[in-house]
């Protein structure tokens, strides 16, 4: 079960990173058509609804892992369908976009609930009961800033949006993943979805500014540019998955606020 969900979050990935790759390539060379990236893209796409469904039928999954893995797949063909007749409306592309990271989101459900093998012993949150809160409403804010930046991409907005919208979830995971670091670091699931989401965030802080960079120095024609907002996209990505790990585990490891616990952190 956990391999089948494995290989279709890998292949999944993969389809996310070559769309991103396009993108990407469309800002640098905007007369340019990259037809064979557009044909490996489908490629992939296709061998991700593949893992994706193979998974579904195959594996034995039980209650949320199964839903969790239905709206993958569902998401995955989704986007496809949509994403299918390039080259897309802005609008097409930025849902295209929004529907293959409800895919990652499903697929991270998945994973991480099949690796929750026996309970947990939830630690009392005690000054620091807002945690669990602020961590489950991370994945939302990492979802809206990716939709921002898909929005700035297409050119449907501005940079503005995106930059704040950076800002604030930068923010919260930062000061989500510190605290779990600093005061809940007993707990082997907390601290390691902390230091995940910490590190993908500061990696992709460093990629968006140097990104924001090359555009403004009028760079954004080499190839340089392109692996580097294509790495932007990817890790933005990651940190979403991160942000899903994070609020799946604080919500498993942290005793929501009015229950008393006799674990105290």
């Amino acid at each position: 079960m956990r391999r089948f969900t494995q290989a279709a979050a890998i292949v999944g990935l993969a389809a996310i990173v070559s769309g991103a790759f396009i993108t990407s390539t469309n800002v640098a060379l905007p007369q340019g058509q990259p037809q064979a990236g557009v044909g490996v893209h489908r490629a992939i796409a296709l061998a991700a609804i593949a893992a994706v469904l193979f998974a579904t039928f195959f594996a034995t999954f039980r209650g949320a892992q199964r839903l969790a893995v239905w709206i993958a797949w569902g998401a995955l063909i989704a986007s496809a369908a949509i994403g299918w007749n390039y080259p897309l409306s802005p609008g097409a592309a930025v849902l295209h976009a929004a529907l293959a990271q409800i895919f990652v989101a499903a697929i991270t459900v998945a994973l991480v609930a099949a690796s929750w093998n026996k309970p947990a012993a939830p630690l009392e949150a005690g000054a620091h009961r807002g945690l669990r809160q602020a961590a489950l409403i991370t994945p939302a804010a990492a979802f809206a800033q990716i939709v921002f930046g898909a929005l700035y991409r297409h050119q449907i907005t501005g940079i503005m949006p995106h930059m704040l919208g950076a800002m604030i979830v930068a923010l919260l995971t930062m000061i989500v993943s510190a605290i779990v670091l600093q005061h809940f670091s007993q707990s082997r699931e907390l601290k390691r979805a902390a230091i995940l989401l910490i590190s993908a965030v500061l990696v992709q802080v460093l990629l968006g500014i140097s990104t924001f960079i090359m555009l403004l120095l009028n760079l954004s024609a080499t190839p340089v540019f392109v692996w580097t907002a294509t790495a932007h996209v990817t890790v933005g990505t990651l940190v979403f998955a991160a942000s899903v790990l994070m609020a799946m585990e604080a919500w498993r490891n942290l005793a929501p606020a009015h229950v008393a616990q006799p674990v105290s952190a």
